[in-house]
């Protein structure tokens, strides 16, 4: 009986306190409807915080105020780790945009990949493409362009997969970029061409404008044709005045003029200056104006009307002064002292060469300080990667000391081979440098013995006219004289150069020959169209000596008025060049030498051939000189053929 009471008793509590229990284990002292809502309240808040310091980061970035996003973007990262939220994408982002203009490109990179790997489950496909150009961009200051190259193929795939329109032509423009920097103007062009289809087909006429420019501009620096650069300018130039892109307007049109200047169309050229000088005095494009007038100046220069150059020099050193437009300055003193030579005042012509010494080393410092700085920002980076790699190294060497004292000794014998080896591979690029050096410094002595041989040569002929008491010839003489002098002067600086330098000193040569002979001979020069003389090179002065020999033993010699004809031909392996005379032939110049006691060899042609042999040393190629001796058709010597077979050099 008293169990049954006791058990009655205590259902009936239970019943009673069954609904308070059943509040209390739903409310909780923790979460309380008030306190869950509290929670939402705060945590949209938070995010809301989050979000407006990732808007002002972009504001402030786009104003330029690099330390006010720097702060904002500490901010949000503060907000994230203090209130536990994820973080966004695009606050990875905002912080690679930062630390990109902060030049921390190391930081910058860690920072697109966070954002990416948090963009590749999304679908918001634009943002994806623009992170991604964002790294594409960083890849390349880095110097890995085949990754650039893989990441670009990758967004093209996607913009044609999901139809995306505006990314094909940005993808193409930068693929061009990219083989611009390879020096592949193959694929450049190529690239050029997709992005000019792309923006057609979106019907995009910003990028079918920039697409239009960039192949005007290859016109010019591949091909050298400037019709067909002005061709594509001007397709460029009517869609930027339909869109007025005023700024770019002015651009197009410096460059239009320019070409018609290299086309020696000076009429057209001024009008098409006068034109982008009006464009470019109304958006206050000061340095543009100076660029202008200084160009302009130039072809006044050339038209030998030195009042005017005189006039629009002045007026461009007026409108670069303000501006600090050093580069423009440089150059413009530099043509102002030629100009004063071709006068005759020769005081002035000294003292602009001064000024433009000035302003060009102003220049040069302060692209050096550019280039020191993208040295160290390639340094630090590989210096971090090293790091990372000697880190790596030193927990590989952790877990092999687990593994016992015999892989220890294993591992030893090993680095201990490989240093070794290395040691072996250092001495003999050490040798091979050395000897490279040893071959350079002997070619450059015997340039050094070349250049005085030749002039020794050119001032008899100049002594030879002032005997003669001929002031015009001698004038004439001494003008292509200095031309020439400073030709080879700067040619002799380099080992190899290009063969328009070559072919420019060379046609001052023959002019110089022709006056000093009397018309003694004529001659020719011939290249083959598919060589490109602006790319490949050859040895300096290395044909002018040949010339010389079939001039002086073999036309000079002849009765009569002789034929020299200088042909270069692009075969698979090398470019030949022939030099033929139709002078007295080699046996007879010999017999003429031993008659009168002329037992020297030609210095120059020994030098010349010296440098071959060095050449090829140097280089590891196989050039050769094949002499020919020509007969007419009865037999009798008629000239002399010689053919320099010279490596391809670029």
């Amino acid at each position: 009986m008293a169990s049954r009471t006791i058990l009655t008793f205590s259902l009936i509590f239970m019943i009673l306190k069954f609904p308070s229990f059943i509040f209390s284990t739903l409310e909780g002292p923790l979460y309380s409807l008030d306190t869950t809502r509290q929670i939402m309240v705060s945590s949209q808040n938070d995010t809301a915080r989050l979000n407006e310091q990732i808007r002002q980061a972009w504001l402030n970035l786009k104003n330029n105020a690099k330390l006010r996003a720097h702060e904002n973007i500490e901010n949000a990262f503060r907000i994230v780790k203090d209130h536990n939220l994820t973080p966004p994408y695009t606050l990875f982002w905002v912080s690679a945009e930062d630390h990109m203009a902060m030049a921390d490109y190391g930081e910058a990179f860690s920072q697109v990949d966070k954002a990416l790997t948090l963009l590749k489950p999304t679908s918001k496909y634009q943002d994806y493409v623009q992170v991604t150009l964002l790294k594409v961009k960083l890849l390349n200051l880095f110097g890995k362009f085949s990754k650039s190259r893989e990441e670009l193929e990758s967004l093209e795939a996607m913009a044609i997969t999901k139809q995306l329109k505006g990314v094909l032509p940005v993808v193409y423009r930068e693929m061009a970029n990219l083989y611009s920097v390879l020096n592949d103007t193959v694929s450049e062009r190529r690239y050029n061409r997709m992005m000019l289809e792309s923006s057609v087909t979106e019907k995009n006429d910003d990028f079918i404008a920039r697409a239009w420019f960039r192949l005007g501009e290859m016109s010019v620096r591949v091909d050298s044709n400037m019709v067909e650069s002005n061709r594509q300018y001007k397709e460029a130039l009517r869609i930027r005045q339909a869109r007025k892109d005023s700024s770019i307007v002015t651009i197009i049109l410096n460059r239009i003029s320019w070409n018609y200047y290299l086309m020696r169309q000076y009429d057209t050229s001024v009008a098409w200056y006068n034109r982008c000088l009006e464009n470019g005095l109304l958006t206050h494009d000061y340095k543009m104006a100076a660029n202008v007038y200084g160009n302009m100046g130039t072809i006044y220069r050339d038209l030998k009307d030195y009042k005017k150059a005189l006039y629009f020099y002045g007026k461009s050193s007026g409108y670069a002064y303000p501006e600090k437009d050093w580069s423009n300055l440089s150059w413009v003193y530099f043509d102002m002292s030629k100009m004063f030579a071709l006068m005759g005042e020769y005081k002035k012509a000294y003292e602009s060469h001064i000024l433009y010494k000035q302003y060009s080393d102003s220049v040069g410092a302060r692209n050096y300080s550019s280039g020191l700085a993208d040295a160290r920002m390639r340094y630090e980076t590989d210096a971090k990667e090293k790091e990372l790699e000697v880190l790596s190294l030193k927990l590989e060497r952790q877990r092999y000391f687990t593994w016992g004292s015999v892989t220890l000794i294993i591992l030893a014998l090993l680095v201990g081979f490989l240093l070794f080896r290395q040691t072996l591979i250092n001495n003999k690029r050490r040798i091979s440098e050395m000897n490279r050096k040893i071959s350079e410094i002997t070619q450059a002595n015997l340039r050094q013995q070349m250049n005085p041989h030749f002039i020794f040569n050119t001032l008899n002929s100049i002594q030879y006219y002032m005997y003669q008491h001929d002031k015009i010839a001698t004038n004439n003489y001494l003008t292509k004289f200095s031309s020439l002098m400073r030709k080879t002067l700067e040619n002799s600086q380099h080992t190899a150069i290009p063969i328009k330098d070559e072919l420019d000193a060379l046609g001052l040569y023959l002019e110089l020959e022709t006056l000093r002979f009397k018309e003694k001979f004529h001659y020719s020069i011939h290249v083959d169209e598919e060589i490109d003389t602006l790319i490949y090179k050859i040895p300096t002065m290395l044909i002018q000596p040949y010339v010389e020999n079939a001039i002086c033993h073999g036309l000079i010699n002849k009765e009569g008025k002789g034929y020299l004809r200088i042909d270069l031909n692009l075969h698979n392996d090398h470019i030949a060049c022939i030099i033929e005379d139709d002078g007295i032939g080699r046996e007879a110049a010999m017999e003429l030498k031993r008659n009168k006691n002329e037992n020297h060899n030609s210095l120059g042609t020994r030098i010349t051939e010296s440098r071959l042999n060095l050449v090829n040393t140097l280089y590891g190629t196989s050039m050769k000189v094949i002499y020919t001796d020509l007969k007419d058709h009865f037999d009798r010597p008629n000239g002399t053929r010689v053919e320099i077979q010279i490596p391809i050099m670029t």
